[in-house]
Order: C-alpha cells, then structure tokens, then sequence
C-alpha cells in the first residue's frame, strides 16, 4: 500500500505519505469521548457529565463513572513500529482522583486496574477488556491489556498486526463520515 495521506487534527498540517516509521509517522486513531458519556442524552451530558479531552466523570445518581484517555500501541508484525489508539479507560474514582490530582505532575508513575471504554472498530465486546493504566508523567497513560484475558484486541496487543491490517484501519477511520 502507498503511504497514507491525513490532515492532523493536532498540528493542523497535512502529511503525505506517512508510513508509520519515526520520520513520516502514522496518525493516532483518536476518540473524542468514552462510549459511556456519547451514550448520554443532551441533558444528562449537561447537568451530570464534566469532560476534557484527557478526563470524564459521569454523576449516575449515587455513583460516579470516572473515565481517562489513554494510548493503546499495537506492534506491527516483524517492524519496530506501532498502530496507535487513544481510547478512554473506565477507573475507579479513587484511581481518577489520584491521576487528576497528579494530572500535571511530570514524575508522576502509577498503575490503576481498569476497562476499556471505547469501541474500537473491528472488535467485538470491547467493553470486557481489563487494563492496566499506567501512568507517566505529563504524557497520556498507557493501556496494557490482561494478557490471561481471551479477547481479540489482546491478542493483537502481545502478538501485534500486520502493516496491511494498520493501513487498513487507519484509512477506515479517517474516511469521512457520510450521510444515509
């Protein structure tokens, strides 16, 4: 496949021919939101959701969702080189609060357990995947899969994907959304 063309939604440029190698990089497949909080009706996101790009809480009467965004690498088979998600993660409220109040604390490692909370396309039940969230520093998070877990995305974590199969989910992803 020809390397891949995309406008960043970060640095606002346009890149041609990205091939995923460290000089001409892929695009992280982003998602603005967890799952959890677009399921939400307009008012309910008003008056019981708080959201920024890194962080989500959802009011649920007299419980709190608390929610991160996180980067999910899968290896690309047989190259030094990686498929890049930004999906959210569901953690406990004790977890959030730790990481909100370190939020911007350079040395700042920890670990919470977690699930994903974002659908990634091309894998079913996503929402049962355990996690690690693993801290470090000002970047975002890391998400490493329970590798004793039987899920597709967790084999494709340990075991990594093909070049074809990254391109292909990357020029999914960036194709425009279309009206039926």
């Amino acid at each position: 496949m020809a390397g891949i063309d995309f406008d960043c939604a970060y640095c606002g440029e346009h890149h041609h021919g990205t091939d995923g190698s460290a000089a001409n990089p892929w695009p992280a497949l982003g998602f603005h939101r967890p799952d959890p909080y677009l399921e939400l009706d307009t008012h309910a996101r008003r008056f019981h959701a708080r959201t920024t790009d890194d962080l989500c809480l959802i009011e649920r009467g007299a419980d709190i969702d608390c929610f991160v965004r996180a980067i999910l690498s899968l290896p690309i088979t047989g190259e030094q080189i990686t498929l890049e998600y930004g999906p959210w993660a569901a953690v406990s409220e004790a977890g959030y609060l730790d990481y909100a109040e370190h939020y911007e604390d350079p040395a700042h490692r920890e670990h919470y357990a977690g699930q994903l909370a974002t659908a990634i396309p091309g894998y079913d039940h996503p929402f049962a995947v355990p996690v690690q969230v693993i801290t470090r520093g000002l970047q975002r998070p890391l998400l490493v899969p329970d590798s004793t877990f039987g899920h597709a995305l967790v084999r494709d974590f340990y075991d990594g994907i093909s070049r074809r199969e990254a391109e292909l989910r990357i020029r999914s992803m960036l194709l425009p959304a279309t009206e039926a």
